[in-house]
């Protein structure tokens, strides 16, 4: 595994080391320049505003974005043809943590301020993924789930291990700034009342599990809530804090 730092610059961080490999791969997030991308909380049309031009900016007319509940549904987005027409579409991804795309044309996004947005990227078969993992998706295996069903491919008839497949844990809170108490640590099968808990470590430890290589495994060096002052922390703002929003898409041109 890589400790990386993402690229800042108009208000997003970057993963350049992806972006490097295919002039067609955008991965990022965004920061709190940016403002507060929450979804569950926002009107649909303010959603509708904000993220359709992230997604032009991006050179994208279609994202979804989905309203996450913490859990480990994923939603699968098929090859999408996308119009001429210069409209923008955001589509609501409904009550799910992590959205799964095949082919081109889509930009995927997540929300998240201090819990681990997970990216995921076959290139040689051309599918992407997006998680969003609290303590309750890692410890419900929401990541080892999204790594099969991608490198299993959405018709069901392939089959494939996990050797080609990329994962990026981003920039999310770190194990020094995460104290957590005895429900959390039982989640994982740990004792005692309080502890310091690392769940980028732990993700990782599941890629790798789910058979991701180490040199196509990365994790940002950036933490939300002791890191930079740019980035949404819940728990660092006691509660107050907007949302960040993570993308990945393939672009197709």
């Amino acid at each position: 595994m890589t400790e990386v730092a993402e690229i800042p610059g108009d208000g997003m961080l970057r993963l350049s080391r992806w972006e490097a490999l295919d002039p067609y791969i955008v991965c990022g997030i965004t920061t709190a320049e940016r403002g507060d991308l929450a979804v569950a909380e926002a009107s649909p049309e303010h959603v509708a505003s904000v993220y359709e031009d992230l997604a032009r900016e991006l050179g994208f007319r279609r994202v979804s974005v989905p309203t996450q509940v913490h859990g480990t549904d994923l939603r699968e987005i098929g090859a999408s043809t996308v119009s001429d027409s210069g409209a923008c579409t955001v589509h609501r991804a409904g009550r799910v943590d992590g959205q799964l795309a095949e082919g081109p044309g889509w930009l995927l996004a997540a929300t998240a301020a201090d819990c681990v947005p997970v990216y995921l990227w076959s290139r040689e078969r051309g599918r992407i993924g997006l998680i969003h993992a609290g303590w309750r998706g890692a410890a419900a295996g929401i990541l080892p789930r999204a790594i099969a069903r991608l490198v299993r491919g959405f018709d069901r008839g392939s089959s494939g291990a996990a050797g080609d497949l990329r994962v990026h844990l981003g920039p999310a809170i770190c194990g020094d700034c995460y104290e957590v108490d005895t429900p959390v640590l039982s989640a994982f099968g740990l004792g005692g009342t309080r502890a310091q808990l690392d769940l980028r470590r732990i993700l990782a430890a599941q890629a790798a599990a789910a058979g991701v290589v180490p040199g196509a495994l990365t994790i940002s060096r950036f933490c939300t809530s002791c890191g930079p002052g740019d980035l949404h922390s819940h728990r660092a703002s006691g509660g107050t804090a907007g949302r960040m929003a993570a993308f990945l898409g393939l672009r197709s041109d």
